[in-house]
């Protein structure tokens, strides 16, 4: 239920693409989420067949952003509708603690704050084998990107960004797969604006819970980090692959089997499986239906 304005009014835009069910469990994350009367919900839906409205009702606004298959092209699409000073980006599959935009202005910004970045945890619902991987591999911890940027980035899972700084730096990159959130930090960085870290803003993350669509992701970011790389050079570069490399995790996967850590003998084999992913995708395509 809305509360007396304490703080200046958020836009929150989440990108959506999935089913009924997402959007079910979508309406359950953004109805937890506490609000004062200037903020507004936005939900850019990047599906073909207009999923989100029916499940979402009066909740939030649904704008249409079917022109590109793109969690970038939606949130500018969510970006364009909204008319408060500060828009908060939130991944459809994260759910916020619900004082999530209190925490955000605990302290108040100042005037050359541009970005400020959450935190994201794991969902309690979650305790699968890739669920812990991702926790002790510190996945999503914006100090220091899946995408092996050299930091000063935040994923747009959990991202506040001031308007005037966003349309200043001509929002998201669009055409692209991955990489967009690392590239939009940059560049609103090199206009002079501050990246400042808010730990206790707070959303839990749900991980992949299957492993070939979690190595498909890290592909994925590898195209991401070898565009960034070509956009800012010297800046991503591929993780390192060799048979020495391959050979390591074996040994370790060997060696904590026989003495019964099996969930570090797990994590070492996807650690060589995500190695070989990342290296393939750094050789495809970042844009959206290359190769």
């Amino acid at each position: 239920m809305p509360q007396t304005a304490v703080r200046p009014g958020v836009s929150v835009v989440v990108p959506f693409l999935g089913d009924e069910r997402a959007a079910l469990r979508l309406l359950a994350h953004l109805g937890a989420l506490d609000t004062i009367a200037g903020d507004e919900l936005i939900v850019a839906d990047n599906t073909d067949e207009g999923i989100a409205a029916p499940a979402l009702g009066d909740l939030a606004r649904v704008v249409r952003a079917s022109a590109e298959r793109s969690s970038y092209h939606a949130r500018n699409a969510g970006a364009r509708a909204a008319s408060r000073d500060w828009l908060l980006f939130v991944d459809a599959d994260c759910a916020p603690a619900p004082d999530l935009l209190e925490r955000y202005f605990t302290p108040r910004p100042g005037d050359g704050e541009g970005l400020l970045a959450g935190t994201i945890v794991d969902h309690p619902e979650h305790d699968s084998l890739l669920a812990r991987y991702a926790r002790s591999r510190n996945f999503y911890r914006g100090e220091r990107g899946l995408q092996g940027s050299d930091g000063g980035y935040a994923p747009t899972g959990n991202l506040m960004v001031r308007r005037a700084a966003f349309e200043a730096s001509g929002g998201f990159a669009e055409g692209i797969r991955s990489a967009g959130d690392v590239d939009l930090c940059w560049r609103i960085q090199a206009e002079g604006w501050l990246l400042t870290r808010r730990p206790s803003a707070v959303v839990a993350h749900r991980h992949r819970q299957d492993l070939p669509s979690f190595l498909g992701m890290l592909a994925r970011y590898g195209a991401g980090a070898s565009w960034l790389n070509r956009r800012y050079p010297g800046s991503s570069p591929r993780w390192p692959l060799s048979p020495f490399e391959l050979a390591r995790s074996g040994v370790d996967v060997v060696r904590h089997t026989a003495t019964g850590n099996r969930d570090e003998a797990a994590f070492r084999l996807v650690d060589a499986l995500g190695l070989v992913a990342h290296n393939v995708g750094y050789r495809s395509a970042n844009e959206i239906g290359g190769q």
